[in-house]
């Protein structure tokens, strides 16, 4: 643990740098904050802050910068979250429930909300089942010799794959084949159906419900994305150059970002977690911080998180996040009833 007197400047430099994007300097200390002690004796314990690694120090600047072990303390130790007013709540509130049509309209309204009340750009997954069962499966003939397999899995998500078959075919005959296909993976599992593909006696049939496994286990591990606030995000200094802007894009509109969410969402619906700089698993996010916020429950689950630079205001954005995730959860537990 820091002694008080660091843990103050700590907490000093932190509010200064998110607020300002400056290297805050020993002397800007003692004149903004009034600390009744010398610029000397402040400089000392920033020094000591950063010997510690807490902070560090651009070499173009005399003044500091939090490092993210700062602000990982920060985080966990010296800030106070900022929670919503009442009427910021009543507010969102309000246009959920006053929001009609699908759950895609909802998911980018909660992306929309969240981002206007943070400044920062917001990603939103759909939800998702962990292991997805297989609600129907049909195959649709696209030519004599070429169908498309529709699978529809139980959380709602469709997936298509267009298949070469062996010889000509009718659709009655696709039909017949469909349902033949449906009694051995209906109902069940990527897993289960994979347990049983190669006790399969008829080498069509095999086949098919390999294919069948590979849709469902590629849906498993994709995460659509519902991304707003990018402008807003592009406006902060950090992205003051041309081509830290298209990194940024590029980075966000990835589909890579529906799965880095994955590896860092928290155990728990309801729960949230905060990923800083080098804690993110990609190393070409270690400039990044991210409030991530899982809602739903064991049958779905979805993700809402902030991600943006990593000089955040962590005490504004963690208690949103928490908000618009809890709404969320709340609806599509509605919804489902």
């Amino acid at each position: 643990m820091l002694t008080a007197r660091r843990e103050s400047l700590l907490g000093l430099v932190v509010d200064e740098y998110v607020e300002t994007a400056l290297p805050v300097s020993s002397r800007a200390l003692v004149a903004r904050h009034g600390l009744g002690v010398s610029p000397a004796t402040v400089r000392n314990e920033l020094a000591k802050l950063e010997d510690e690694g807490y902070i560090t120090h651009p070499h173009t600047s005399a003044g500091r910068v939090p490092s993210d072990q700062g602000y990982r303390y920060y985080v966990e130790v010296l800030m106070t979250e900022q929670p919503l007013e009442a009427d910021e709540a009543r507010t969102i509130a309000h246009q959920f429930h006053q929001a009609e049509g699908s759950l895609d309209d909802w998911l980018a309204l909660a992306a929309a909300v969240l981002a206007a009340s943070v400044a920062n750009a917001v990603v939103v997954t759909r939800p998702h089942s962990p292991l997805p069962r297989v609600r129907n499966v049909q195959l649709v003939q696209l030519r004599r010799d070429v169908a498309l397999m529709v699978v529809v899995l139980d959380d709602g998500a469709v997936r298509e794959r267009v298949l070469p078959l062996p010889g000509a075919a009718e659709q009655a005959d696709l039909h017949a084949l469909s349902e033949r296909l449906a009694g051995h993976v209906g109902g069940r599992s990527a897993s289960a159906i994979r347990r049983d593909v190669e006790a399969m006696e008829d080498g069509e049939l095999r086949a098919l419900a390999g294919t069948v496994v590979d849709l469902a286990e590629e849906h498993r591990t994709w995460q659509e994305t519902f991304l707003e606030g990018l402008p807003a995000l592009l406006q902060q200094p950090e992205f003051a150059r041309g081509e830290q802007m298209l990194d940024a894009v590029r980075r966000l509109e990835s589909y890579e970002v529906g799965r880095l969410l994955e590896a860092t969402e928290p155990e728990a619906p309801g729960d949230t977690r905060v990923v800083i700089g080098s804690e993110n698993p990609q190393r070409e996010m270690h400039d990044w911080s991210m409030v991530v916020a899982r809602y739903g429950d064991d049958d779905a689950v979805g993700t809402v998180a902030v991600v943006g630079p990593t000089r955040m205001h962590y005490e504004r954005t963690i208690p949103r996040v928490r908000f618009v995730a809890a709404l969320m959860g709340n609806l599509l537990h509605e919804a489902r009833a």
